[in-house]
């Protein structure tokens, strides 16, 4: 079973948020029954030259999967030569508003410019209220102008989660076409059982770790921070994607009472993840909306407890002793509970540590996942008529 992916950004990119990630999780856990042809840009967010050693407009290996990296989004012309190249039997698109890796992709589906395959759409999260939130009227009108249009009309939703599918539902339909499979968790690196930096008592070393932007609400984590009493350091990572929210940021961050200071490390590659999180004592995170939260799961493998707002698939962590997660216009509550872990001494934390790992651990088995995500492109694939297998399009290693 050949799929041809599109997406604004792939690896090795590591401002791209969750979306490569996922990918990536998909071609190196589904390899044995399904091969990724992976279409996307030969850059970073944000980044005006292209990554090192990469070749435009040739097929490359990266992990599981065959990438062709593109200077600009692809014309219809570089679609049909990538799915015949590739023999694709489902397209695999990744955003609901991306321009040039969706939105123009199926114009020519409808159009009939590109092969009428089936497609598989993953909003990622997009149609979340979080994301929603921000330029509501201009992805309002889109929304229903592309409804109007019958666009995605024929299309098969995949939703991380039956909170997705309602979004979904709400924004293109109650007979929309959903099948629910959440994202693939991320498998342990070779250093996840390393040790950790011991827990000080009377001291939370904090960590925010994401993209800058609204959505992930940095600023929401800092007014909170503002009200606590004990002696708190949060360090931040990741790409700055909103220079006027990072601003506001830093406004906000230089007005911090002197018990909580915050400290910006830039980015972060995504191989010194586990490293960064097994230094800090609590993972915090009070995103507006995640429809997974591939970092989420990196923290817990890390052995990093994790503190997170109640818009998340993560929920009764409390429960699990793993850590928290709680309404975002509850700040005494998130205060009290950065309180209690300012307190904490190295026993307690080391075993809720130790907890938190493990519910790493058994997240990356995922076998109902996996199976779920493979009957996706199984049953996408299983309505057209099938094809010889032939090889795949040649490849140069990177």
């Amino acid at each position: 079973m050949r799929v041809l992916t599109l997406a604004d950004w792939y690896l090795p990119g590591a401002r791209g948020g969750g979306v490569p990630r996922s990918i990536a999780n998909l071609a190196a856990r589904l390899g044995g029954e399904a091969e990724f042809h992976v279409v996307t840009r030969d850059r970073d967010v944000g980044e005006t030259q292209p990554y090192p050693g990469v070749r435009a407009g040739e097929w490359t290996g990266v992990g599981n999967a065959r990438v062709l990296y593109l200077r600009g989004g692809p014309s219809a012309e570089v679609l049909r030569r990538a799915i015949g190249e590739a023999q694709a039997e489902v397209l695999y698109l990744n955003s609901v508003f991306s321009w040039a890796f969706s939105i123009r992709p199926l114009v020519f589906w409808r159009a009939g410019r590109i092969p009428r395959l089936p497609v598989v759409l993953a909003p990622r999260g997009e149609l979340n209220d979080g994301a929603m939130r921000r330029g509501t009227a201009k992805k309002r009108a889109f929304l229903a102008a592309v409804r109007a249009a019958g666009l995605h009309r024929g299309v098969t939703w995949q939703a991380s989660t039956e909170l997705e599918a309602e979004e979904v539902r709400r924004w293109f339909g109650r007979g929309a076409r959903i099948r629910i499979a959440r994202d693939l968790p991320t498998l342990p690196a070779a250093d996840a059982e390393a040790p950790r930096s011991p827990k000080e008592a009377g001291v939370l070393r904090t960590v925010f770790l994401s993209r800058i932007s609204p959505k992930k609400n940095l600023l929401g984590a800092l007014e909170i921070l503002s009200g606590v009493t004990g002696r708190v350091v949060l360090d931040v990572f990741g790409p700055v994607e909103d220079a006027a929210y990072w601003a506001a940021c830093e406004t906000r961050a230089a007005s911090l009472p002197p018990n909580v200071t915050m400290r910006y490390r830039g980015d972060l590659a995504h191989e010194a993840v586990g490293a960064a999180l097994r230094e800090h004592d609590l993972f915090f995170l009070p995103t507006l909306g995640e429809n997974y939260g591939h970092v989420v799961q990196e923290a817990l493998l890390a052995g990093c407890p994790v503190l997170l707002s109640d818009t998340t698939p993560w929920r009764g962590l409390a429960e699990r002793g793993v850590g928290w997660d709680l309404p975002l216009d509850d700040a005494a509550g998130f205060r009290a509970v950065i309180e209690r872990c300012v307190a904490m001494g190295a026993e307690e934390h080391a075993a809720m540590s130790a907890r938190a790992r493990r519910m790493g651990m058994e997240e990356a088995e995922a076998a109902q996942a996996l199976a779920d995500n493979l009957a996706v492109f199984r049953e996408a694939a299983g309505s057209r008529p099938p094809a010889a297998r032939p090889r795949s399009p040649a490849a140069t290693a990177v």
